[in-house]
């Protein structure tokens, strides 16, 4: 709008002189030629700014898809901490139960000893103590055999911890750059 008014200024203010002095053909055929390629740069200016308005729009596409994007990732952060956060609690509770375990071993060897003392003592129910002392050692290698169980099973998850804790921080950093790529983007929209 500013270069039609700018355009029109400058038709009338060469027309209006001409006109007061008498231009002769040659002299309206030059003006002809400039409104022409006044005209022309016009039309030109006009296209660049369609291609700046479509250069514009797909920029602001762009930025829209690396908004869901950086969402996305941080979706994928905020599952993976509650999943690490699981997995530690997992773990903490297999440490609990492992202690519980190693108390029971202690306990039963105890029992153990003590009955064994006692077969020693007592010669008539030799038998039935043997019995219980061979279910005895049986519960204890039951209760170390879980032991080892509960031991390996809190490696696996710690392993597991830190697997998911090493792809926390990829996700963070794959998000950091989804972000910088975003306010670089918003920085060439926003100049």
């Amino acid at each position: 709008m500013m270069k039609r008014t700018l355009l029109v200024k400058c038709v009338f203010a060469i027309a209006v002189p001409l006109a007061l002095v008498g231009c002769c053909r040659v002299d309206m055929e030059n003006l002809q030629a400039a409104l022409a390629q006044t005209e022309l740069e016009r039309d030109n200016l006009k296209a660049q700014l369609d291609d700046t308005d479509q250069a514009h729009s797909r920029m602001a596409e762009q930025v829209d898809k690396l908004g869901k994007s950086r969402d996305q990732l941080s979706k994928q952060v905020a599952e993976l901490n509650d999943s690490r956060d699981r997995l530690s609690e997992q773990v903490a509770e297999l440490n609990k139960s492992q202690d519980q375990l190693h108390k029971k071993i202690t306990e039963l060897s105890a029992s153990r000893d003590e009955l064994q003392e006692r077969l020693a003592e007592s010669g008539t129910v030799n038998e039935t103590l043997q019995k219980t002392n061979d279910e005895l050692v049986r519960s204890r290698d039951t209760a170390a055999a879980n032991a080892r169980a509960a031991k390996q099973q809190i490696d696996e998850l710690t392993a597991k911890l830190q697997r998911e804790t090493t792809k926390v921080l990829e996700l963070q950093d794959q998000l950091k750059l989804v972000q910088e790529a975003l306010e670089e983007l918003q920085s060439k929209l926003n100049p």
